[in-house]
Protein backbone atom coordinates (compact mmCIF):
# COMPACT_ATOMS: atom_id res chain seq x y z
CA UNK A 1 0.00 0.00 0.00
CA UNK A 2 2.85 2.43 0.85
CA UNK A 3 4.73 1.54 -1.98
CA UNK A 4 1.36 2.55 -4.20
CA UNK A 5 0.92 5.56 -2.48
CA UNK A 6 4.58 6.46 -3.79
CA UNK A 7 3.96 5.53 -6.88
CA UNK A 8 1.30 7.69 -7.16
CA UNK A 9 3.01 10.83 -5.59
CA UNK A 10 5.75 10.20 -7.61
CA UNK A 11 3.57 10.38 -10.60
CA UNK A 12 1.74 13.45 -9.61
CA UNK A 13 5.43 15.19 -8.68
CA UNK A 14 6.62 14.29 -12.48
CA UNK A 15 3.54 15.56 -14.16
CA UNK A 16 3.73 18.91 -12.40
CA UNK A 17 6.86 19.07 -12.85
CA UNK A 18 6.69 18.16 -16.50
CA UNK A 19 3.80 20.90 -17.07
CA UNK A 20 5.58 23.68 -15.47
CA UNK A 21 8.61 23.04 -17.24
CA UNK A 22 7.06 22.51 -20.38
CA UNK A 23 5.19 26.01 -19.92
CA UNK A 24 8.54 27.72 -19.08
CA UNK A 25 10.53 26.37 -21.93
CA UNK A 26 7.48 26.78 -24.53
CA UNK A 27 7.53 30.39 -24.35
CA UNK A 28 11.70 30.31 -24.21
CA UNK A 29 11.61 28.17 -26.93
CA UNK A 30 8.75 30.85 -28.52
CA UNK A 31 10.75 33.99 -27.92
CA UNK A 32 13.61 32.50 -29.61
CA UNK A 33 12.65 31.73 -32.78
CA UNK A 34 10.05 34.22 -33.11
CA UNK A 35 11.96 36.90 -31.12
CA UNK A 36 8.53 38.53 -30.43
CA UNK A 37 9.47 41.20 -28.25
CA UNK A 38 12.64 39.94 -27.47
CA UNK A 39 14.73 42.80 -28.00
CA UNK A 40 15.46 44.22 -24.02
CA UNK A 41 14.83 48.08 -23.40
CA UNK A 42 18.19 50.21 -24.33
CA UNK A 43 19.17 47.75 -27.09
CA UNK A 44 20.13 49.27 -30.57
CA UNK A 45 22.69 49.12 -33.06
CA UNK A 46 24.49 52.01 -34.10
CA UNK A 47 22.14 55.05 -33.32
CA UNK A 48 18.90 52.60 -33.98
CA UNK A 49 16.78 51.60 -31.39
CA UNK A 50 15.70 47.90 -31.47
CA UNK A 51 13.92 47.34 -28.46
CA UNK A 52 10.85 45.14 -28.41
CA UNK A 53 10.89 44.80 -32.17
CA UNK A 54 10.98 41.26 -33.54
CA UNK A 55 13.39 40.17 -36.16
CA UNK A 56 11.58 40.94 -39.07
CA UNK A 57 10.55 44.41 -37.79
CA UNK A 58 14.50 44.99 -36.89
CA UNK A 59 15.75 43.86 -39.93
CA UNK A 60 13.17 46.30 -41.72
CA UNK A 61 14.23 48.75 -39.34
CA UNK A 62 18.07 48.72 -39.59
CA UNK A 63 17.70 48.42 -44.02
CA UNK A 64 15.37 51.90 -43.48
CA UNK A 65 17.44 53.78 -41.78
CA UNK A 66 20.66 53.11 -43.06
CA UNK A 67 19.27 53.72 -46.53
CA UNK A 68 18.10 57.15 -45.18
CA UNK A 69 21.38 58.02 -43.54
CA UNK A 70 23.18 57.28 -47.12
CA UNK A 71 20.75 59.33 -49.01
CA UNK A 72 21.71 62.46 -46.64
CA UNK A 73 24.99 62.07 -47.20
CA UNK A 74 26.01 62.46 -43.83
CA UNK A 75 29.41 60.41 -44.65
CA UNK A 76 31.94 62.09 -47.40
CA UNK A 77 35.81 61.93 -48.04
CA UNK A 78 37.57 65.22 -49.08
CA UNK A 79 40.19 64.59 -52.20
CA UNK A 80 41.54 67.95 -53.81
CA UNK A 81 39.43 69.90 -51.90
CA UNK A 82 36.42 68.10 -53.54
CA UNK A 83 33.86 66.47 -51.89
CA UNK A 84 33.35 62.46 -52.73
CA UNK A 85 30.09 61.29 -50.63
CA UNK A 86 30.31 58.02 -49.57
CA UNK A 87 27.17 56.15 -50.57
CA UNK A 88 25.88 52.34 -49.39
CA UNK A 89 27.51 50.68 -52.02
CA UNK A 90 31.04 51.34 -50.87
CA UNK A 91 29.55 48.67 -47.87
CA UNK A 92 28.16 45.27 -47.82
CA UNK A 93 25.66 45.19 -45.05
CA UNK A 94 24.87 41.46 -43.77
CA UNK A 95 21.61 42.18 -41.52
CA UNK A 96 20.79 39.28 -40.62
CA UNK A 97 24.17 38.49 -38.86
CA UNK A 98 23.78 41.77 -37.18
CA UNK A 99 20.49 40.59 -35.82
CA UNK A 100 22.00 37.51 -34.33
CA UNK A 101 24.70 38.96 -32.90
CA UNK A 102 22.51 41.68 -30.76
CA UNK A 103 23.66 41.82 -26.90
CA UNK A 104 20.45 42.22 -25.52
CA UNK A 105 20.15 45.92 -23.69
CA UNK A 106 23.07 47.59 -25.22
CA UNK A 107 24.77 49.40 -27.94
CA UNK A 108 25.84 46.81 -30.54
CA UNK A 109 27.54 47.05 -34.37
CA UNK A 110 26.73 46.23 -37.98
CA UNK A 111 28.00 43.02 -39.44
CA UNK A 112 29.57 45.24 -42.16
CA UNK A 113 32.84 45.22 -44.68
CA UNK A 114 34.04 47.67 -47.33
CA UNK A 115 33.00 46.94 -51.08
CA UNK A 116 36.58 46.48 -52.15
CA UNK A 117 35.80 46.97 -55.82
CA UNK A 118 33.61 50.00 -55.48
CA UNK A 119 35.97 51.53 -52.67
CA UNK A 120 38.62 50.93 -55.27
CA UNK A 121 37.24 51.67 -58.59
CA UNK A 122 35.87 55.03 -57.35
CA UNK A 123 39.15 56.14 -55.62
CA UNK A 124 41.49 55.51 -58.45
CA UNK A 125 39.33 57.30 -60.70
CA UNK A 126 40.27 60.23 -58.44
CA UNK A 127 43.99 59.99 -56.85
CA UNK A 128 45.51 58.06 -60.23
CA UNK A 129 48.83 57.28 -59.20
CA UNK A 130 48.61 58.44 -55.86
CA UNK A 131 46.20 55.95 -54.60
CA UNK A 132 49.04 53.50 -53.37
CA UNK A 133 50.24 56.35 -51.31
CA UNK A 134 46.95 56.31 -49.06
CA UNK A 135 46.86 53.71 -45.85
CA UNK A 136 43.94 52.06 -47.14
CA UNK A 137 43.18 49.55 -43.94
CA UNK A 138 43.38 52.97 -41.51
CA UNK A 139 41.00 54.79 -43.99
CA UNK A 140 38.19 51.47 -44.43
CA UNK A 141 38.60 51.32 -40.82
CA UNK A 142 37.26 54.83 -39.96
CA UNK A 143 34.66 55.06 -42.63
CA UNK A 144 32.88 51.58 -41.01
CA UNK A 145 33.98 52.98 -37.62
CA UNK A 146 32.08 56.09 -38.61
CA UNK A 147 29.07 54.08 -39.86
CA UNK A 148 28.79 52.18 -36.54
CA UNK A 149 28.28 55.59 -34.82
CA UNK A 150 25.84 56.60 -37.72
CA UNK A 151 25.60 60.33 -36.28
CA UNK A 152 22.98 62.74 -37.47
CA UNK A 153 25.67 65.70 -38.35
CA UNK A 154 27.90 64.80 -41.51
CA UNK A 155 30.97 63.50 -41.22
CA UNK A 156 33.92 64.66 -42.92
CA UNK A 157 37.08 63.32 -43.69
CA UNK A 158 40.07 64.37 -45.76
CA UNK A 159 42.18 61.70 -47.49
CA UNK A 160 45.40 63.65 -46.38
CA UNK A 161 45.10 62.55 -43.37
CA UNK A 162 45.34 58.60 -44.13
CA UNK A 163 48.67 59.16 -46.31
CA UNK A 164 51.15 56.42 -45.12
CA UNK A 165 54.09 57.70 -43.27
CA UNK A 166 56.40 55.75 -44.72
CA UNK A 167 55.83 57.11 -48.38
CA UNK A 168 59.11 59.28 -48.96
CA UNK A 169 58.89 60.69 -52.68
CA UNK A 170 60.27 63.31 -54.70
CA UNK A 171 56.82 65.57 -53.90
CA UNK A 172 58.25 68.77 -56.18
CA UNK A 173 61.55 69.74 -57.27
CA UNK A 174 62.81 72.68 -59.55
CA UNK A 175 66.40 73.84 -60.12
CA UNK A 176 67.64 77.75 -60.19
CA UNK A 177 70.03 78.27 -63.20
CA UNK A 178 72.66 81.28 -62.68
CA UNK A 179 76.19 82.26 -62.29
CA UNK A 180 76.93 83.24 -58.41
CA UNK A 181 79.54 82.36 -55.94
CA UNK A 182 79.56 78.46 -54.72
CA UNK A 183 81.39 78.94 -51.80
CA UNK A 184 79.04 81.91 -49.97
CA UNK A 185 75.68 79.81 -51.54
CA UNK A 186 77.55 76.77 -49.65
CA UNK A 187 77.79 78.48 -46.18
CA UNK A 188 73.80 79.26 -46.41
CA UNK A 189 73.27 75.64 -47.13
CA UNK A 190 75.20 74.41 -44.41
CA UNK A 191 73.62 76.71 -41.86
CA UNK A 192 70.35 75.56 -43.09
CA UNK A 193 70.56 71.90 -43.81
CA UNK A 194 67.72 69.90 -43.90
CA UNK A 195 64.76 71.72 -43.58
CA UNK A 196 61.46 69.81 -42.09
CA UNK A 197 58.54 71.52 -42.86
CA UNK A 198 55.91 69.65 -40.14
CA UNK A 199 52.42 69.57 -40.84
CA UNK A 200 50.09 72.28 -40.36
CA UNK A 201 52.93 74.45 -39.61
CA UNK A 202 54.74 78.13 -40.93
CA UNK A 203 58.14 78.57 -42.06
CA UNK A 204 60.48 81.17 -41.73
CA UNK A 205 63.61 81.74 -43.39
CA UNK A 206 65.42 83.91 -41.12
CA UNK A 207 64.19 81.62 -38.18
CA UNK A 208 65.75 78.76 -40.30
CA UNK A 209 69.38 80.54 -40.53
CA UNK A 210 69.24 82.09 -36.49
CA UNK A 211 71.50 84.27 -35.07
CA UNK A 212 73.88 83.61 -38.10
CA UNK A 213 75.10 87.31 -39.21
CA UNK A 214 78.76 86.70 -41.70
CA UNK A 215 75.98 84.86 -44.23
CA UNK A 216 76.44 86.95 -47.78
CA UNK A 217 73.39 89.03 -48.68
CA UNK A 218 73.47 87.58 -52.22
CA UNK A 219 73.86 83.77 -51.31
CA UNK A 220 70.50 84.61 -48.94
CA UNK A 221 68.61 85.92 -51.48
CA UNK A 222 69.45 82.75 -54.37
CA UNK A 223 68.78 79.92 -51.37
CA UNK A 224 65.62 81.47 -50.50
CA UNK A 225 64.47 82.61 -54.45
CA UNK A 226 65.56 78.65 -54.97
CA UNK A 227 63.10 77.46 -52.39
CA UNK A 228 60.70 80.02 -53.30
CA UNK A 229 60.84 78.30 -57.38
CA UNK A 230 60.15 75.43 -55.75
CA UNK A 231 57.27 75.68 -53.59
CA UNK A 232 55.51 77.15 -56.23
CA UNK A 233 54.94 73.80 -57.21
CA UNK A 234 53.38 72.74 -54.52
CA UNK A 235 50.34 73.57 -52.43
CA UNK A 236 52.31 75.58 -49.85
CA UNK A 237 51.15 78.90 -48.99
CA UNK A 238 53.35 81.82 -49.55
CA UNK A 239 52.72 84.04 -46.17
CA UNK A 240 55.54 86.82 -46.49
CA UNK A 241 57.90 87.74 -49.44
CA UNK A 242 59.16 90.18 -51.01
CA UNK A 243 61.07 91.90 -53.84
CA UNK A 244 64.17 94.02 -54.11
CA UNK A 245 64.47 97.90 -56.41
CA UNK A 246 65.60 95.85 -59.01
CA UNK A 247 65.79 92.23 -60.72
CA UNK A 248 69.58 90.63 -59.53
CA UNK A 249 71.04 89.34 -62.67
CA UNK A 250 71.31 85.57 -61.63
CA UNK A 251 67.42 85.63 -60.61
CA UNK A 252 64.86 84.86 -62.79
CA UNK A 253 61.62 87.30 -63.19
CA UNK A 254 59.07 85.99 -61.13
CA UNK A 255 61.21 84.09 -59.04
CA UNK A 256 62.51 86.52 -56.44
CA UNK A 257 61.98 86.08 -52.15
CA UNK A 258 64.41 89.13 -51.25
CA UNK A 259 66.13 88.59 -47.68
CA UNK A 260 67.17 91.35 -45.35
CA UNK A 261 68.27 90.14 -41.93
CA UNK A 262 66.81 93.21 -40.41
CA UNK A 263 63.62 93.90 -42.19
CA UNK A 264 62.34 91.36 -45.12
CA UNK A 265 61.37 87.67 -44.04
CA UNK A 266 60.38 84.54 -46.29
CA UNK A 267 57.96 82.75 -44.90
CA UNK A 268 55.21 79.41 -46.46
CA UNK A 269 52.56 77.40 -44.95
CA UNK A 270 52.53 73.74 -45.28
CA UNK A 271 48.63 73.11 -45.05
CA UNK A 272 48.64 69.21 -45.51
CA UNK A 273 48.33 66.81 -42.72
CA UNK A 274 51.76 64.89 -43.57
CA UNK A 275 55.32 66.71 -43.02
CA UNK A 276 58.04 67.62 -45.70
CA UNK A 277 61.72 67.88 -45.64
CA UNK A 278 63.81 69.86 -48.32
CA UNK A 279 66.87 69.24 -49.50
CA UNK A 280 69.23 71.08 -51.69
CA UNK A 281 71.96 70.47 -54.06
CA UNK A 282 74.58 71.90 -55.36
CA UNK A 283 76.51 71.91 -58.50
CA UNK A 284 77.97 74.33 -60.84
CA UNK A 285 75.93 77.41 -61.20
CA UNK A 286 73.03 74.98 -60.66
CA UNK A 287 71.22 75.10 -57.36
CA UNK A 288 68.61 72.02 -57.00
CA UNK A 289 65.98 72.22 -54.74
CA UNK A 290 63.61 69.33 -53.77
CA UNK A 291 60.35 68.62 -51.52
CA UNK A 292 60.54 64.92 -49.99
CA UNK A 293 57.54 63.42 -48.60
CA UNK A 294 53.82 61.58 -49.56
CA UNK A 295 53.28 62.75 -53.29
CA UNK A 296 50.42 65.56 -53.99
CA UNK A 297 47.19 64.86 -54.91
CA UNK A 298 47.06 67.27 -57.38
CA UNK A 299 49.97 68.78 -59.53
CA UNK A 300 51.06 72.11 -59.78
CA UNK A 301 52.79 74.39 -62.28
CA UNK A 302 53.88 77.80 -62.54
CA UNK A 303 52.37 80.34 -65.28
CA UNK A 304 53.53 84.25 -66.22
CA UNK A 305 51.00 86.46 -67.41
CA UNK A 306 51.38 90.20 -68.51
CA UNK A 307 55.24 90.09 -68.97
CA UNK A 308 55.89 93.55 -69.50
CA UNK A 309 59.14 96.30 -70.40
CA UNK A 310 59.57 99.41 -69.47
CA UNK A 311 62.00 101.14 -71.34
CA UNK A 312 64.36 103.76 -69.31
CA UNK A 313 64.24 107.60 -69.55
CA UNK A 314 67.17 109.54 -70.49
CA UNK A 315 68.27 112.28 -68.26
CA UNK A 316 70.47 115.06 -69.64
CA UNK A 317 72.57 117.57 -66.86
CA UNK A 318 74.10 120.05 -67.83
CA UNK A 319 77.62 121.51 -65.40
CA UNK A 320 79.82 123.95 -65.44
CA UNK A 321 82.52 120.96 -64.93
CA UNK A 322 82.28 119.82 -68.78
CA UNK A 323 83.58 121.50 -71.62
CA UNK A 324 81.08 122.64 -74.01
CA UNK A 325 80.19 119.01 -76.38
CA UNK A 326 81.74 117.20 -73.95
CA UNK A 327 79.44 114.55 -72.12
CA UNK A 328 79.84 111.88 -69.11
CA UNK A 329 77.42 108.75 -68.70
CA UNK A 330 76.53 108.60 -65.01
CA UNK A 331 74.18 105.78 -65.04
CA UNK A 332 73.75 103.25 -67.85
CA UNK A 333 70.25 103.04 -66.93
CA UNK A 334 67.92 99.50 -66.86
CA UNK A 335 64.75 98.99 -68.39
CA UNK A 336 61.60 98.19 -65.77
CA UNK A 337 60.07 94.78 -65.63
CA UNK A 338 56.31 93.92 -64.68
CA UNK A 339 54.59 89.97 -64.59
CA UNK A 340 52.03 88.45 -62.84
CA UNK A 341 52.81 84.92 -61.56
CA UNK A 342 49.98 81.95 -61.49
CA UNK A 343 49.95 78.98 -60.12
CA UNK A 344 47.78 76.58 -61.62
CA UNK A 345 45.90 73.23 -60.07
CA UNK A 346 45.68 69.96 -62.44
CA UNK A 347 43.97 66.99 -61.06
CA UNK A 348 45.13 63.29 -62.06
CA UNK A 349 43.45 63.49 -65.55
CA UNK A 350 45.19 66.35 -65.87
CA UNK A 351 42.39 68.45 -66.56
CA UNK A 352 42.85 72.43 -65.26
CA UNK A 353 41.09 72.34 -61.70
CA UNK A 354 42.04 76.33 -60.39
CA UNK A 355 44.82 79.16 -61.54
CA UNK A 356 45.45 81.43 -58.53
CA UNK A 357 47.67 84.18 -58.70
CA UNK A 358 50.28 84.41 -56.54
CA UNK A 359 52.04 87.59 -57.13
CA UNK A 360 52.68 90.73 -59.19
CA UNK A 361 56.26 91.80 -59.39
CA UNK A 362 57.06 95.02 -60.94
CA UNK A 363 60.90 96.60 -60.92
CA UNK A 364 60.56 99.96 -62.11
CA UNK A 365 62.95 101.04 -64.55
CA UNK A 366 66.36 103.00 -63.74
CA UNK A 367 66.58 106.12 -65.43
CA UNK A 368 69.71 106.86 -68.12
CA UNK A 369 71.44 109.78 -67.04
CA UNK A 370 74.03 112.07 -68.97
CA UNK A 371 75.89 114.97 -67.92
CA UNK A 372 77.06 117.45 -70.62
CA UNK A 373 78.99 120.91 -70.94
CA UNK A 374 76.73 124.33 -70.70
CA UNK A 375 76.69 125.88 -73.89
CA UNK A 376 78.38 129.43 -73.01
CA UNK A 377 77.43 133.03 -74.93
CA UNK A 378 78.81 136.76 -74.41
CA UNK A 379 76.30 138.56 -72.58
CA UNK A 380 75.19 142.00 -75.16
CA UNK A 381 78.73 141.44 -76.83
CA UNK A 382 80.40 143.60 -73.81
CA UNK A 383 80.31 141.16 -71.59
CA UNK A 384 82.25 137.35 -70.63
CA UNK A 385 82.24 134.74 -67.56
CA UNK A 386 86.10 134.75 -66.69
CA UNK A 387 86.16 132.43 -64.11
CA UNK A 388 83.29 130.86 -62.49
CA UNK A 389 85.01 130.12 -59.56
CA UNK A 390 83.57 127.02 -57.41
CA UNK A 391 80.60 126.83 -59.31
CA UNK A 392 79.52 122.68 -58.62
CA UNK A 393 77.71 120.19 -61.16
CA UNK A 394 73.85 119.74 -61.00
CA UNK A 395 72.17 117.39 -58.38
CA UNK A 396 70.10 114.64 -59.34
CA UNK A 397 67.70 117.09 -59.72
CA UNK A 398 68.94 119.02 -62.55
CA UNK A 399 69.23 122.50 -60.31
CA UNK A 400 70.86 123.80 -57.59
CA UNK A 401 69.44 125.20 -54.47
CA UNK A 402 68.71 129.16 -54.61
CA UNK A 403 71.32 129.62 -51.96
CA UNK A 404 73.96 128.03 -54.29
CA UNK A 405 72.62 129.74 -57.65
CA UNK A 406 72.70 133.32 -55.79
CA UNK A 407 76.65 132.69 -54.23
CA UNK A 408 77.68 131.24 -57.79
CA UNK A 409 75.54 134.29 -59.69
CA UNK A 410 77.43 136.64 -57.05
CA UNK A 411 81.18 135.13 -58.10
CA UNK A 412 80.00 135.84 -61.95
CA UNK A 413 79.49 139.13 -61.52
CA UNK A 414 82.57 140.14 -60.33
CA UNK A 415 84.25 138.94 -62.54
CA UNK A 416 82.34 140.88 -65.60
CA UNK A 417 84.84 143.12 -67.50
CA UNK A 418 83.30 146.56 -67.28
CA UNK A 419 84.19 148.52 -70.38
CA UNK A 420 80.72 150.07 -71.57
CA UNK A 421 80.18 153.78 -70.65
CA UNK A 422 76.47 152.45 -69.87
CA UNK A 423 77.79 150.01 -67.44
CA UNK A 424 75.12 147.82 -65.86
CA UNK A 425 74.19 147.98 -62.58
CA UNK A 426 75.12 145.00 -60.39
CA UNK A 427 71.51 143.67 -60.58
CA UNK A 428 70.99 144.01 -64.05
CA UNK A 429 73.96 141.99 -64.99
CA UNK A 430 72.85 139.48 -62.27
CA UNK A 431 69.85 138.67 -64.16
CA UNK A 432 71.63 139.11 -67.37
CA UNK A 433 73.80 136.08 -66.71
CA UNK A 434 71.43 133.91 -65.08
CA UNK A 435 69.61 133.71 -68.13
CA UNK A 436 72.52 132.84 -70.03
CA UNK A 437 73.38 130.50 -67.54
CA UNK A 438 70.08 128.80 -67.18
CA UNK A 439 68.22 128.58 -70.68
CA UNK A 440 68.13 125.87 -73.00
CA UNK A 441 70.19 125.00 -75.42
CA UNK A 442 68.50 125.83 -78.16
CA UNK A 443 67.64 129.31 -77.19
CA UNK A 444 71.09 129.61 -76.47
CA UNK A 445 72.02 128.54 -80.28
CA UNK A 446 69.08 130.86 -81.87
CA UNK A 447 70.43 133.68 -80.05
Amino acid sequence: MANRWLKIVSILLISTVYLISFTHIGVMAYDTFLKKGSFKPGTQIASIQLENMTTTQAEKELKEKVAVWFAEENLQLLINGEKVVINEFFFTFDFPATIERVNGGKENEFVVHVNQDVYETDLKSVLQDRYEAIDHELLQSTLIKSVNNMLSEKQYFTVEAFMRDDVDTIAAENTLTASFNQEDVQKVLTVLGEVKVPAQSQISFLELIGTTTNLPQESLNIVSSAIYKTILLTNFIVVERQTSESLPKHIELGYEAFIDPDASDFKWFNPNETAYTLTFELMNDHLNVKVNGAPFLQNYRVKFEDKTSYSPKTIVRYTSLLNEGEEELKQAGQEGLLVKVFREVYDGNDVLVESKQISEDFYPPAHRIIETGLINRMVENSMKIVDEGSSQSLDDDSTNSSTESNENNQSAEEQVNDTDENQLSETETSATQRDGLWETPTEALEK
